[in-house]
């Protein structure tokens, strides 16, 4: 008698094992692949002189300023939403 059970469709349990394993490796692949194409999108971009060091600072800078601007006049919005409640 066989050691390895076989189910109705002809699946051995060697073969699912298989599969799994096989299948767990090809996840950890895009996984990878993934965090590297984030990580490429993400990271700030090197510069290649000092003057577009200085303009990266001045652009993030303005990001931050306008990000604060728009955080600003959403909560006064949302204030004058609940002061006419009232």
């Amino acid at each position: 008698m066989s050691t390895t059970t076989r189910t109705n469709a002809g699946v051995t349990l060697e073969e699912i094992t298989r599969q799994k394993i096989e299948i767990r490796r090809r996840i950890k692949e895009q996984k990878q692949n993934m965090q590297a194409s984030a990580t490429e999108l993400f990271a700030p971009v090197k510069a290649a002189n000092k003057i577009e060091l200085i303009m990266n600072s001045v652009n993030s800078g303005m990001a931050v300023v306008d990000g604060v601007m728009t955080g600003m006049r959403l909560m006064r919005r949302v204030r004058g939403y609940f002061r006419r409640r009232r």
